[in-house]
């Protein structure tokens, strides 16, 4: 029942903060995960683990890639942060966006004439 138990718990959460689309969507996919992983469904009860906390957790992630005022996580590297939280390790997100080199050059002599 340790499946069911977190199931219930992430839905407390998400329904007390039920105003917070954050937590709904942080909520479904720790049930989402919980429902494919179920032997990892007693971390997700573990005291004092809130998805609250996971929040936290990202926060200072973001606080150590802002640039100025800024900062963002997209969803795959905020949901590994929200299940190392939970101690839970995954292989790292692949990069959100590789670079690519285009072969571009330009001479500025050319732009000028």
């Amino acid at each position: 029942m340790p499946v069911q138990a977190a199931l219930r718990h992430i839905q407390k959460e998400v329904g007390d903060n039920a105003k917070d689309k954050m937590y709904a969507y942080v909520g479904g996919q720790l049930m989402k995960f919980i429902r494919e992983n179920p032997d990892k469904a007693p971390l997700f009860t573990a005291p004092g683990k809130s998805i609250n906390g996971s929040f936290e957790a990202m926060r200072k992630v973001a606080e150590k890639v802002r640039v100025g005022n800024t900062a963002a996580l997209d969803p795959d590297e905020g949901m590994a942060i929200v299940l190392e939280y939970y101690g839970i390790k995954q292989e790292k997100p692949a990069p959100a966006r590789e670079t690519v080199d285009v072969g571009l050059s330009v001479d500025l002599d050319e732009l000028l004439l």
